[in-house]
């Protein structure tokens, strides 16, 4: 194993990018002013008006969140659904989380080996087999997906979907939303390209506006009546968190197109070596990482290995597969998401335009994975 310790590779997988303090203290300001420091205050709502301007869609709402993980939950509650929810082996451990806190039963299935998404052409018949009231989609890496296909599947079993695009927000979205039963939840995590620290975001129709902050604030909105959901949980975007976001839209644009950017030298020079999989699309997404698919779980682990040696962190993702998570029951066997846990790696992004990291990270790589292959 690797002798270098986390935080200390010189090219870090994720640096936060957020905007200077300076930038938002005079919110902060009108903040303390006001003595609105939580509970769907002035600036959440701002913020919220500005999210849906610029992403949302006319049928929508935007509802914010203190986390992605507590956005899905609330979007599972918002449904009015119970019982067993379907989701891909494939995804980060917090989408099987989400379910477990709405109090409904996760039932993983496995993923397209192309697509890394559920797949689709067993869809239908899970649905029929579990009896599922809900789908959680995942858009891996946050790579934005044309969910045609799966919303008519599940419009068709009258099932709600949960669209967990953890890393995508900044990206483009349907013009006109994805209809009344499917919820979209993004992370702002510090971590991700849209970061606040921690926070997260819902859109959806407008009609459940009531019932995601009733979710998000402990049901208190809909506690006597007979709709919303029968219980909640304290999931609230704090202002300080609010103001932090505003910021961060007026920067967001600029960012992606750096992204976006620097996932194409990735791209562009990974032709060289056809058994590597990686996205040909990168306007996709907003790259919080760039996900490259190696040729065998020897080959991943060496070229994390050698890249710590030259000062990269690169990571496996997302690893192990659900269907390998204790007390996690499997609508069936996954071998492709459990072969994509083992081979998948992402690589650091950059909103650079120039810098020495611009030129010195993807050189850094792309000699680490020349070496690897060579020897694997």
């Amino acid at each position: 194993m690797s002798t270098v310790l986390i935080g200390s590779y010189p090219h870090r997988l994720i640096v936060p990018d957020l905007p200077a303090p300076a930038e938002y203290l005079p919110l902060l300001q009108q903040m303390h002013e006001s003595g609105w420091y939580s509970n769907f205050g002035p600036l959440v709502r701002r913020l919220e008006g500005e999210l849906l301007r610029t992403f949302g869609a006319t049928e929508e709402s935007c509802v914010t969140c203190c986390n992605a993980t507590a956005g899905l939950s609330a979007a599972l509650l918002a449904t009015g659904r119970t019982g067993q929810v379907l989701l891909p082996a494939y995804t980060f451990p917090a989408s099987l989380g989400a379910v477990r806190a709405a109090g409904m039963t996760p039932v993983v299935a496995d993923v397209d080996a192309e697509s890394w998404t559920l797949a689709k052409d067993r869809l239908d018949g899970a649905l029929a087999e579990t009896g599922a009231s809900v789908v959680m989609l995942v858009a891996p890496f946050g790579m934005r997906r044309d969910w045609k296909a799966e919303l008519a599947i599940c419009r068709k079993r009258g099932v709600a979907v949960v669209i967990d695009n953890a890393s995508g927000l900044g990206g483009q979205r349907p013009a006109q939303g994805y209809g009344e039963e499917t919820f979209e939840v993004f992370s702002m995590h510090a971590t991700k390209p849209f970061a606040v620290g921690e926070g997260g975001v819902i859109f959806a129709h407008r009609a459940h506006d009531a019932a995601l902050r009733a979710a998000l604030n402990f049901a208190l909105n809909s506690y006597d009546k007979t709709e919303g959901p029968a219980w909640g949980f304290n999931g609230k975007m704090s202002e300080f968190h609010a103001a932090i976001g505003l910021v961060q839209l007026t920067r967001i644009g600029d960012m992606v197109d750096r992204r976006q950017a620097f996932a194409a030298v990735y791209r562009d020079r990974l032709v060289q070596y056809p058994e590597i999989v990686c996205p040909q699309d990168t306007t996709c997404a907003t790259w919080q990482a760039f996900p490259v698919l190696l040729p065998s779980a020897m080959a991943a682990e060496g070229f994390i290995e050698t890249a710590a040696a030259a000062g990269v962190e690169i990571r496996r993702y997302y690893r192990p597969s659900l269907s390998r998570w204790p007390e996690t029951r499997c609508f069936e066997a996954c071998p492709v998401a459990e072969d994509l846990a083992e081979r998948m790696c992402v690589l650091p992004v950059r909103a650079l335009s120039s810098g020495p990291e611009s030129n010195e990270i993807p050189d850094l790589v792309l000699e680490t994975i020349d070496r690897t292959l060579t020897r694997h």
